[in-house]
């Protein structure tokens, strides 16, 4: 018998009102799984995301009805996370389930309420990216100062709640339970994250190289734009973002580099399967991405570290850099060309991290609960 049919579910996601990437179509398939669950999200864009979420109940936190231009920038969120984070609603439901990669693992549970963490990592402008995320934001002294002096209140705060006993943690990756037990000092269980695992494909690799990503800084797409640039190489970027202004304008003249914007899935399936090698230039806690990639025949040209190190087999579906420059990019793609890639391999290891997988053991989990 499903348990969880008899539970009354939560499922908590951190924004859902400007990216709709990785950590939101794990909540897509939450959503799926439970489709009786209600949402709480600390900002909610319904014209964004109403079609994938609107059919649920879903809760806001009072910052909901902060301005538009406040929303859209969570950085200037920070002074009020706690308090909104803390008076999110999951009194009355058996089972709060937290998909998160920052505040709302940090909710208060009420009476017998148990959570499951569901961890992408824990918030890493408070962690392992500080004091970098600072520096990158502001050099005002004075700005520094109070966000210094915040970060270290949030940092104690987010520290002291996840050593709640009744809040378990499951990481996406081996990276991420590293970090859970460095940081928080919890133990943490992998349950990798769902990928759609499409048939093999069978059509010619016409297209070259390919990335399909969000077109944002922290993706590092400038570096594959910068090793084709001056080459015969093609690459076609797939994908919409606040950098892709900027990318478009360093790559103005290399005809062989070509932006095709947002694409629907099917599109997205058709490229993977017609591209020479999918290029990933940074470094990521999973990647779902690649994983897509080597599914439809596309070996991953990647920079190694990260999640893609559990994910990808050297030699059989990736071809791993170990710099991040021109150079190595460009001489890994040389690598590549020269090897015979298995598409059945590549495939049989994509299926590893298929949907189903991740269903069956996240249901387990929280049947448990």
């Amino acid at each position: 018998m499903n348990k969880s049919r008899h539970k009354r579910i939560l499922i908590l996601h951190d924004w859902l009102n400007v990216k709709d990437g990785g950590a939101e179509r794990v909540l897509y398939e939450l959503l799926d799984m439970f489709p009786q669950a209600d949402v709480a999200t600390l900002v909610y864009d319904n014209d964004k995301f109403g079609a994938r979420v609107g059919r649920h109940r879903v809760k806001t936190s009072w910052l909901q009805y902060l301005p538009k231009f406040l929303k859209q920038r969570p950085e200037l969120l920070l002074p009020f996370v706690k308090h909104a984070t803390e008076h999110l609603p999951t009194k009355g439901y058996d089972v709060v389930i937290a998909a998160s990669s920052a505040w709302v693992k940090n909710a208060r549970l009420s009476g017998r309420t148990k959570m499951l963490v569901y961890c992408y990592s824990p918030a890493r402008m408070l962690w392992d990216h500080w004091p970098e995320a600072l520096t990158e934001r502001t050099t005002n002294p004075l700005v520094r100062a109070y966000v210094t002096r915040l970060v270290s209140r949030l940092r104690l705060w987010d520290y002291y709640v996840s050593q709640e006993s009744r809040r378990e943690f499951v990481a996406i990756s081996k990276v991420i339970v590293r970090r859970i037990q460095k940081f928080y000092h919890r133990p943490a269980d992998v349950i990798y994250s769902p990928v759609d695992i499409p048939p093999i494909a069978a059509t010619n690799r016409d297209l070259g190289y390919c990335i399909v990503s969000v077109l944002a800084p922290y993706k590092n797409i400038e570096l594959a734009i910068r090793a084709f640039m001056g080459t015969k190489r093609k690459l076609v970027i797939a994908g919409d973002g606040p950098d892709r202004e900027r990318l478009e304008a360093l790559a103005d003249g290399s005809t062989n580099i070509r932006f095709m914007g947002r694409i629907s899935e099917t599109d997205k399936l058709q490229l993977l399967s017609r591209a020479q090698g999918f290029v990933f230039c940074n470094i990521e806690d999973f990647g779902i991405a690649p994983v897509e990639a080597i599914a439809l025949g596309a070996p991953v040209i990647a920079l190694r570290g990260g999640g893609l190190m559990e994910t990808m087999i050297e030699g059989e579906t990736a071809e791993f850099f170990d710099k991040p420059t021109v150079a190595d990019v460009r001489a890994a793609c040389d690598r590549a060309e020269s090897r015979h890639w298995d598409v059945a391999k590549m495939h049989r290891q994509a299926k590893r991290f298929r949907t189903e997988v991740f269903r069956e053991a996240l249901r387990t989990r929280v049947e448990k609960i």
